[in-house]
């Protein structure tokens, strides 16, 4: 059984440099590892700098991993070396495509560590969730200093509510964003769905509960999933390998209170009935009691 988590580091290297400085590191190797080869044009477009800041940053690139590239004297580039380790990068199939979504989704509003590709795609998304702007705001205000957050709130079965929390984390469930957060009114840690956001205002007053103190945010889960046993053993071993099993199953590490999102996304959060719709199982099901998580 392979066992991996869903919570990934957020690169490899620990080298203390200027973002501006990073970003350009970053490009130059996701450059020459997805495309083979890059040049200092290449990289005085992206960012807008001289000949001689390219000039540097290869140098400084060089220091930090001389062993990745080799300059061609025939392609006037640097093409990646037989021995290339990614020190900035991932380096993972996952990575590439979630940095050509990104720049698919955000155009050149932003500065991503890649170079626009020529490769053509179509990226399926839901359909847009209503959210304020200011809600969204005063959010990430809110989890970042660590303040308290007046909020009316919509649930789904009763009238709307005035609510006083205090937010420590975003999370996106693939479908919609929702914040997880210590309701000062329930006196409970819940989830709460931003596009179900009336209105928001940040109050003067600092949080006193955090992520820290969230038991089922702290607490760690293996759910371990495998093919769907009615399925042929053909069938079965195409599925595996689809999903990276190792001995027909896969062990995964999610937080408590993220769970019941992650076993939807899965399509695990009911009783499979065909296997070919729903090819996957959730072998240790049994080990978990029953629960209800509050929307």
């Amino acid at each position: 059984m392979k066992k991996i988590s869903n919570l990934q580091p957020s690169g490899q290297s620990d080298i203390p440099l200027k973002w501006d400085t990073r970003q350009r590191l970053a490009l130059i190797e996701a450059t020459v590892l997805w495309e083979g080869r890059i040049t200092s044009s290449i990289l005085m477009q992206q960012f807008g700098i001289s000949r001689g800041q390219a000039s540097k940053d290869f140098s400084l690139y060089h220091q930090l991993a001389e062993d990745n590239l080799r300059y061609d004297l025939n392609q006037k580039a640097y093409v990646a070396s037989e021995s290339f380790t990614p020190c900035f990068m991932r380096g993972t199939a996952d990575e590439y495509l979630r940095l050509l979504e990104a720049g698919n989704y955000l155009g050149q509003s932003v500065v991503l560590p890649i170079t626009p590709t020529d490769i053509g795609g179509e990226i399926l998304r839901p359909p847009q969730r209503s959210l304020d702007f200011q809600v969204v705001r005063f959010v990430h205000q809110a989890i970042r200093e660590k303040r308290q957050l007046n909020i009316t709130y919509q649930a789904m079965n009763s009238e709307p509510s005035a609510l006083t929390l205090e937010p420590h984390s975003l999370i996106f469930n693939g479908f919609r964003w929702h914040i997880r957060a210590y309701s000062e009114t329930h006196q409970a840690y819940r989830d709460f769905v931003l596009a179900r956001f009336l209105s928001a205002q940040l109050k003067s007053e600092k949080a006193v509960n955090f992520a820290e103190q969230d038991i089922e945010w702290q607490t760690f889960e293996t759910l371990i999933i495998a093919p769907h046993p009615d399925l042929s053993a053909t069938q079965q071993a195409l599925i595996a390998d689809d999903f990276g099993m190792e001995n027909a199953s896969l062990a995964l590490t999610v937080r408590r209170a993220l769970r019941p999102y992650y076993l939807r996304m899965l399509y695990l959060d009911g009783r499979p009935e065909i296997p070919q719709v729903h090819p996957i199982v959730w072998l240790n099901r049994a080990d978990f009691e029953p629960e209800s998580h509050r929307l």
